[in-house]
């Protein structure tokens, strides 16, 4: 062929341009053992041309006949890189060492099935000498764990391998145990390496069992790592019940994760709370006459060094996020047999906490302070967010198999609503009533039914007799307002509008009368705008799209149930939410929301996606308000292309406002 004797090459796809260009990578841009740093942007351009190229792979083209002379040259190229790598790899130097790991790792990634198959013991000890006896470049040490990690996923290919697999990765969990007691990228890394061990071999892991549930669960607990807290290690203290495959495994992992947090909440909610709700969690966990559990790890209790001013945000907060992202991956994550979960220890759990909104308890005489008082408060939206998480995890990862909870779920969310008011929880409250709408079945969307009617409409009523202003907030600045208390009267002192505007012809249409004879209780003192004067807490956009698409879902799921007590409510406040928002829209400036906050076409397509499941599932023969929802649906103004192309970028895979069109048209024809 043209190339093979080093002249003209016959194109880019020319096959010997591989082999050639693998020779001048190794020849003119590889350093030798102890010689000059390689540049970041060389390096990033070397392993750039390896996976570009394929200079590893030594395969041939699909149909191209067979070359010895190629695959020999080839052979030899890569035969040179790999020598210059694993002199990287055993120079003493530290910036060679990181090297040369580094292209050992790609080349885990690259290279042919064969050559892999005939190294990976050799690579296997070279990389393992490095976490044996780790380096004074943490660097060298974090690169090693990644590359292993590459080795380890590339061996599970190869199933007659197996058995040694399984066996090299029972030598690594020593080593990377000892890692984990490193602060930073090191224990990052070794964490990310203990994980794939487990997931690919978790056989391997088995005789190291205890020593590494004491180890991550120190990680979860300890200090350090609680000031910023890290998903990672809970996310590995999920995957152990792996190790012991049983139904025992699995549901006392569980127990004891629940028990720890029961413990921990016993000392923060003391006068916040009835004395006894703890006791009777502990009771549903471990019942009269049962023999307790082995503690959780070595139960080193974290914070043992902090003051107490302190140990509540520091410690006791992120120990129980933590614990209970543990428990939301192992709840829905897959498991090989059927498990026992302690469903009413579980709830009782997450409605302990939920329904605490930082009052006293009614006591003639407080046990607590009023410092300790505001602590907790300064905290609880992140508790009240860690547990609708975990409800969330538990409504997915159970579904059907709830229902024998189902009443006190639905009596928790309800009452919940009463409590929840800053932006970030309320939207949260309202995707745990659309997962339950959509996941227990229409006998459930009748319990909900006054539930979510009542709370969407108090949102979406900013009225109150005076001009709407939409509000688009940052649930992020919101978040770490100590309670809902301190949140509104910051929001009457400060009110932070962003993206505001006014629109006249909002006045009546957004508040729709309440009808006599309906059973849905809208002018509820926790649901209203509070007013001071003439300064209001206006509703989010946030939590008006939730409760916009918590509507859409309850009106395709349960659209014809008890009609006469809600829809005509509803379906006022639907027409006249989607005309204010469009009308709205026109004027407004067309810029996406930044920092992927919700923007007023974000309620617009809500809005408008509402209306339409009202019209769908108008239990009467022609919808009230459909030739004023025709008349929004195809109303073209100078802002549709923006809109059009806005909604796309949003929403890659359909083009929703199409989708929308071609719906009402399909059935207005239907109509007639």
């Amino acid at each position: 062929m043209a190339g093979a004797s080093g002249g003209f090459l016959a194109g880019f796809n020319d096959p010997w341009l591989k082999p050639r260009l693998l020779r001048a990578v190794v020849a003119e841009r590889l350093p030798q053992p102890g010689g000059a740093e390689l540049p970041p942007v060389e390096l990033a351009s070397v392993l750039g041309a390896v996976r570009t190229h394929g200079l590893l792979t030594e395969g041939l083209p699909d149909r191209a006949p067979e070359d010895p002379k190629l695959a020999e040259a080839w052979r030899a190229a890569v035969d040179s890189w790999v020598e210059r790598v694993v002199a990287l790899v055993e120079s003493d130097s530290a910036y060679s060492c990181w090297l040369g790991t580094c292209f050992l790792g790609v080349t885990f990634q690259e290279c042919s099935n064969e050559r892999f198959a005939e190294s990976y013991s050799n690579w296997y000890e070279k990389i393992l000498s490095n976490l044996q006896e780790p380096s004074s470049l943490q660097l060298v040490t974090v690169i090693s764990c990644t590359s292993m990690s590459d080795l380890f996923v590339r061996l599970a290919k190869f199933l007659n391998l197996k058995k040694e697999a399984s066996a090299f990765a029972g030598r690594v969990v020593e080593p990377v145990l000892r890692l984990l007691n490193e602060n930073g990228l090191v224990a990052d890394e070794a964490t990310n390496l203990l994980r794939t061990v487990i997931k690919l071999y978790p056989s391997s892991v088995n005789r190291h069992y205890n020593k590494v549930e004491s180890a991550i669960v120190a990680k979860v607990m300890s200090t350090g790592v609680n000031i910023k807290p890290s998903e990672k290690f809970a996310r590995t203290l999920a995957l152990l019940p792996s190790i012991r495959v049983s139904e025992d495994s699995w549901s006392l992992m569980i127990q004891r994760i629940l028990i720890v947090v029961n413990n921990l909440l016993n000392d923060a909610f003391v006068g916040l709370e009835e004395e006894k709700n703890g006791h009777d969690i502990m009771l549903l966990l471990v019942p009269p006459g049962a023999d307790p559990p082995p503690t959780l790890g070595d139960q080193v209790r974290s914070g043992a060094n902090v003051h107490i001013t302190k140990k509540f945000r520091v410690c006791t907060v992120p120990t129980i996020s933590a614990l209970m992202h543990c428990c939301s991956v192992m709840l829905t994550s897959y498991y090989p047999v059927q498990v026992n979960v302690p469903m009413r220890a579980l709830v009782a759990l997450i409605r302990r906490v939920l329904l605490v909104d930082g009052s006293l308890h009614k006591k003639l005489f407080p046990s607590t302070t009023s410092l300790h008082q505001e602590l907790i408060c300064f905290e609880l939206p992140s508790l009240h967010s860690t547990f609708l998480d975990l409800l969330n995890a538990t409504i997915k990862g159970l579904r059907s198999q709830l229902l024998p909870h189902g009443a006190s779920i639905i009596r928790l969310v309800t009452e919940y609503f009463k409590i929840a008011k800053l932006p970030s929880l309320r939207t949260k409250a309202y995707s745990i009533l659309q997962l339950l709408l959509t996941s227990m079945g229409i006998g459930t969307s009748l319990h909900l039914l006054e539930a979510t009617v009542s709370n969407a409409i108090a949102d979406l009523n900013d009225d109150g007799g005076s001009d709407m202003t939409i509000m688009s907030t940052n649930p992020s600045k919101v978040t770490n307002e100590s309670s809902s208390k301190i949140y509104s009267k910051k929001r009457k002192q400060e009110p932070q509008v962003q993206n505001s505007f006014v629109s006249g012809s909002e006045k009546a249409a957004i508040s729709p009368r309440k009808r006599k004879g309906s059973s849905v209780q809208i002018a509820s003192k926790a649901m209203t705008p509070e007013t001071t004067g003439d300064a209001r807490i206006l509703t989010p956009l946030s939590v008006k799209i939730a409760a916009l698409e918590t509507l859409e879902i309850l009106l395709n799921v349960g659209g014809s149930l008890q009609t006469d007590c809600w829809r005509p409510e509803v379906d006022l406040l639907l027409i006249n939410v989607a005309t204010s928002a469009c009308d709205t829209g026109g004027s407004y400036e067309q810029k996406p929301s930044t920092f992927g906050g919700a923007s007023i076409l974000d309620l617009q397509l809500a809005s408008l996606k509402a209306l339409l499941a009202s019209f769908l599932s108008s239990p009467y023969s022609r919808p009230p308000y459909l030739a004023k929802g025709i008349k929004l649906f195809m109303k073209g103004n100078s802002s549709y292309e923006y809109k059009c192309e806005y909604i796309r970028t949003r929403f890659p895979v359909v083009n929703l406002t199409a989708n929308i069109h071609i719906s009402i048209l399909s059935y207005i024809e239907k109509l007639i």
